[in-house]
């Protein structure tokens, strides 16, 4: 008989062993922190002290071993918002690679920690939506009811997608 491990559920019993008792996450609430962002097999660790993330970098790979999982030191990156620590994080002998933005699940993650990147990037993706369905826009056949809500189904939801999780700013 064989059985493959399922990555996610192998992950989120390694991330309860990685966080340990203590946790060492970004503050959310008076009582609780945000230790990290999980989805099928990719992980974003985050911390609020450098010491904390390079605990929870060791710890990850140790765990991750256990259940014989590895990481793929070639597409982990590191990213800082709003830190003045400039000490780069490593794994074992090997330098993490530090990006100014990288994407989650779609979404812009940028070092200065606003949206601005991810809205831009929304725009971008929407007017590309939008100028493949120019044949529609031009097309006399279909009816303006039609095109509206081609309109809302297709660009719109391209534009606004995780729009829920945009700061709100003046």
């Amino acid at each position: 008989m064989y059985s493959i491990p399922n990555p996610f559920s192998a992950n989120i019993r390694v991330m309860k062993r990685v966080k340990g008792l203590r946790e060492r996450g970004i503050e959310w609430s008076m009582k609780e922190r945000l230790e990290d962002l999980d989805y099928a097999d990719d992980i974003c660790l985050l911390a609020q002290r450098f010491c904390d993330m390079e605990e929870k970098l060791k710890r990850l790979k140790e765990e991750a071993e256990l259940v014989g999982l590895h990481i793929n030191i070639n597409k982990t990156k590191g990213i800082r918002v709003n830190t003045s620590t400039m000490q780069k994080f490593r794994l074992e002998e090997t330098e993490i690679e530090e990006v100014g933005s990288f994407v989650y699940l779609g979404s812009v993650v940028s070092e200065s920690g606003g949206t601005e990147e991810d809205v831009a990037s929304r725009i971008k993706k929407a007017n590309g939506v939008f100028v493949q369905l120019y044949p529609v826009w031009r097309n006399l056949n279909i009816s303006k009811e039609v095109k509206i809500r081609i309109f809302n189904t297709n660009v719109k939801s391209v534009l606004l997608y995780a729009c829920k999780t945009w700061k709100t700013t003046n």
